[in-house]
């Protein structure tokens, strides 16, 4: 049923001062064209006219065309705002015009969605620049002539028409009931109905939103209604402490009038991004550069109103990066002969070096201080003994906590053993202890990432190894190496360590299960202790001893654990509803005439349940794609097993149907009938 256009009442508005009509007078003296630099704008709405720069243009489903009257001093022009896929439903007849009297008219194409649609049409004359909501109503059998309301602090009045035939109700939530009041003196015609709300007056300096529901039968209509605050400049966060690195950070502005920036006169701190600024919430975006001193360096920005004495400052306090002291190796490991080491050194600071009783290495050379790259030239003596050696030297800032630590070690001579050469862990990983039992250097290479050696440390004769394994994870088992090796004593020995999953869940980790049924599952659980069930959401999955009962249609994690909470094992379980699980398809070979499928063709379609519950296969009707390729419901009746399927082949009537060819599919489950659909389209050549 076709819905009547309804058009908000007029307003009138006029930007306009005292200083802007003296700048016109002059102007008009000087001959000057209409859109000469420093004219401030003016725009009016003739009287009987509707102010669309203050009331939404609203059509209806059906669409049509309003026309948009003002009077301007500039020339003007105003678009379409860009979206993702571009505005089609929406014409404009005229974008551009000069000064004087104008009136442009907005067409819309019918609605054929179930979908409200809007967009911003943005007006620009001079420095006026004002938006246009257009809004159109979706199909369907409840409409409301406006569903967005914006009033301001002070409260007042909202009337909302209603295009109903038959009763709806209002229901105001409670959240909102303690300022938005229905009023008694509702008024209602045959097909519409006008109901009025009282908006108390603002308290608060944000602004607010509420909502009116308006439901008839299954369908529901919401208002929504936007109360502005007390006029206020906010600012997220009035002082920013940021690290001495190069970095951006953003300001939250939150103002209802158009604010002014200052910023400080510094060359570390600059705006990065420009945003416009207006009556809403803005993000501006800023940088500062790396601050290499050695004391922090504050700033200060500040926003204000150009108009009144009201204003903010942000203080940004950036840290200095402190001192600087930077080795990219931390530890070598040399053999036991006489040898020179250079280490390269990066420091901004004068450091020292502290050997820490290690009279075995000495600095050749003393360093040269800076702030650039420079070489730590060490000697180290041979080691003539049968234990390997450590040396600690600290590399420290006398000013500062600033230090760095250099770990040399020093190996002996002689042969290589390994008493233990395979190693077996379950999958939580842990600590092992390789045990080799050398009097020479040799080389410990570790071949998969999971496995890190925690320490080194050799003694005369027998070294240990402390080996950190990593977690397994999801994984059931796997086998890493180690190798130890001399190149010249031409030795090499693997070491092999497995690592077994003694808790986990077999198979799929994932799973699914309709709403109200049960699916049971079952760990794998070496431990042989007792475990706890656990879902990280009941309202969407429960489970008892591992038999998970679906809830509500979502995803859950069922995690299951032992009693020493030591391992861990999870399982995503899906709730599904039943269509969730149903899947239909068409296909056939058939005789086309462009896009007509000619009578005597046949469709074969199928019906597939992948549930495990029975669900029957109640009717089936076909819908063509031109306007009234309506078939026959075809009444089937027929019980479709879990997991199975069932095809039903239907021969196309006089004069034939249009491509696409949609198959509506009703069924049962549980005695509620649900519905699917399946498109036959036009095949590939």
């Amino acid at each position: 049923m076709s819905k009547p256009v309804i058009c908000m009442k007029n307003n009138r508005f006029k930007f306009c001062g005292a200083l802007a009509l003296c700048i016109m007078s002059i102007v008009s003296c000087m001959n000057t064209p209409d859109f000469g630099s420093g004219i401030k704008s003016e725009v009016e709405i003739p009287n009987g006219a509707v102010n669309y720069f203050e009331n939404d243009m609203n059509f209806g489903f059906e669409g049509g065309e309003k026309i948009m009257s003002f009077k301007v001093n500039l020339k003007w022009d105003m678009k379409i705002t860009n979206t993702q896929n571009g505005v089609q439903w929406l014409t404009i007849d005229k974008t551009v015009g000069s000064s004087g009297n104008n009136n442009v008219t907005f067409t819309a194409q019918e609605n054929p969605t179930y979908e409200d649609r809007s967009v911003i049409v943005q007006f620009n004359s001079g420095d006026t620049i004002r938006n246009i909501r257009v809004n159109q109503k979706r199909l369907e059998a409840i409409t409301l002539t406006s569903d967005k309301f914006e009033v301001s602090a002070d409260g007042g009045t909202i009337n909302v028409k209603v295009n109903y035939s038959t009763d709806y109700e209002v229901t105001i939530p409670d959240d909102y009931k303690s300022w938005i009041h229905r009023k008694a003196n509702a008024t209602r015609g045959l097909e519409s109905s006008t109901i009025s709300f009282t908006i108390d007056p603002s308290e608060e300096y944000e602004k607010r939103e509420g909502r009116i529901y308006f439901k008839a039968r299954d369908e529901e209509e919401v208002v929504t209604i936007y109360q502005a605050g007390s006029g206020k400049l906010v600012l997220s966060q009035n002082e920013y402490n940021l690290t001495g690195t190069e970095q951006e950070f953003s300001i939250d502005i939150s103002s209802n009038f158009d604010f002014s920036m200052e910023m400080p006169d510094v060359d570390w701190l600059k705006e990065n991004t420009s945003k416009t600024r207006g009556m809403s919430s803005h993000t501006l975006k800023f940088k500062v550069t790396e601050n290499d001193d050695y004391n922090t360096r504050s700033a200060k920005i500040k926003f204000y109103d150009n108009n009144s004495k009201l204003s903010e400052t942000v203080v940004i306090n950036q840290a200095s990066i402190g001192a600087v002291l930077t080795i990219d190796t931390l530890e070598y490991n040399v053999s036991n002969a006489k040898q020179d080491l250079d280490i390269e050194v990066m420091s901004n600071f004068d450091y020292n070096v502290d050997f820490q009783g290690s009279s075995w290495v000495r600095q050749r050379a003393a360093k040269t201080r800076g702030v650039t790259s420079r070489l730590l030239r060490l000697t180290i003596d041979e080691n003539k003994t049968n234990d390997a050696r450590t040396a600690k030297i600290k590399l420290y800032d006398k000013n500062s906590e600033a230090s760095e630590v250099i770990t040399i070690t020093q190996g002996a001579k002689g042969g290589i053993e390994i008493p233990q050469k395979s190693f077996t862990l379950d999958e939580l990983g842990g600590e092992i202890t390789l045990t080799v039992n050398s009097n020479v250097d040799y080389k410990l290479t570790i071949n998969d990432d999971w496995i890190k050696e925690a320490q080194k440390t050799r003694g005369l004769e027998s070294h240990e190894h402390t080996l950190t394994i990593a977690p397994l994870g999801d994984d059931t088992e796997r086998e890493g190496t180690i190798t130890v090796s001399n190149d010249e004593l031409k030795y090499s020995e693997t070491i092999t360590i497995k690592q077994n999953n003694t808790f986990y869940f077999e198979g799929d980790k994932t799973g699914e299960v309709l709403i109200g049924k049960e699916k049971k599952l079952t760990v794998k659980n070496l431990t042989k202790q007792d475990v706890e069930w656990s879902s990280s959401d009941t309202s969407i999955a429960t489970v008892e001893n591992g038999t998970v009962k679906g809830i509500s249609k979502g995803s859950a994690t069922i995690t299951v654990k032992t009693a020493d909470g030591k391992h861990t094992a999870n399982y995503v379980i899906k709730v599904c509803e039943i269509t969730d699980m149903i899947s239909v398809k068409g296909k056939g070979s058939v005789s086309l005439d462009g896009d007509l499928i000619k009578p005597g063709s046949n469709l074969t379609w199928t019906f597939k349940n992948n549930s495990p519950v029975k669900v029957t296969l109640k009717s089936m009707q076909l819908i063509g794609n031109e306007s009234g390729e309506t078939g026959n419901e075809i009444y089937v009746n027929e019980d479709v097993d879990a997991d199975s399927s069932v095809s039903k082949t239907t021969t196309i009537g006089s004069p034939g149907f249009h491509l696409p060819v949609k198959c509506i599919f009703i069924f049962v489950y549980n005695g509620k009938e649900y519905s699917i659909d399946a498109v036959y389209e036009k095949p590939n050549v």
